[in-house]
């Protein structure tokens, strides 16, 4: 097990790549005040741990259509049908996550389209789904923040 002052330090590398990862590996080790070598063998062991799975690019939004709406919708499914409804959504790029619930609800999809239309679309055909027992929908107005 890490000792405690060496703990800190992953999760201060931690911090740091998740502002920035993008960060030359020099910067990085300025900031935490170690060697660049000693910076590499970190993020090596973190890598190799599974700690840091990969590095992943976050789209602005200068890169959506500025007429962008997107809603988040909750659904109830029938009992077993998860993988297949899954399997469906995923085919569909105007859902962009799917998660599992605990609860009422079985899972929660957040659906990004250009119109009000396109996105009435999707919920119709989410809600006529094969193993959809009901659904419910809410649009978003705002992001607040994002991390």
């Amino acid at each position: 097990m890490a000792r405690p002052s060496d703990a800190a330090k992953d999760r201060e590398l931690i911090r740091i790549l998740t502002e920035n990862a993008r960060l030359p590996l020099s910067e990085i080790a300025k900031m935490l005040g170690v060697s660049r070598a000693t910076a590499q063998g970190r993020l090596a062991r973190l890598e190799r741990d599974g700690v840091i799975a990969g590095y992943t690019t976050i789209l602005g939004k200068a890169s959506r259509p500025a007429t962008t709406i997107a809603a988040l919708i909750l659904i109830e499914l029938e009992v077993r049908q998860q993988g297949s409804v899954v399997a469906a959504l995923k085919k569909r790029p105007e859902i962009v996550q799917c998660h599992t619930l605990s609860g009422h609800f079985d899972l929660s999809v957040k659906i990004e389209c250009e119109t009000a239309s396109d996105l009435d679309t999707i919920i119709d055909w989410i809600a006529e789904m094969e193993g959809v027992r009901r659904t419910t929908s809410s649009v978003i107005l705002a992001r607040k923040f994002e991390r």
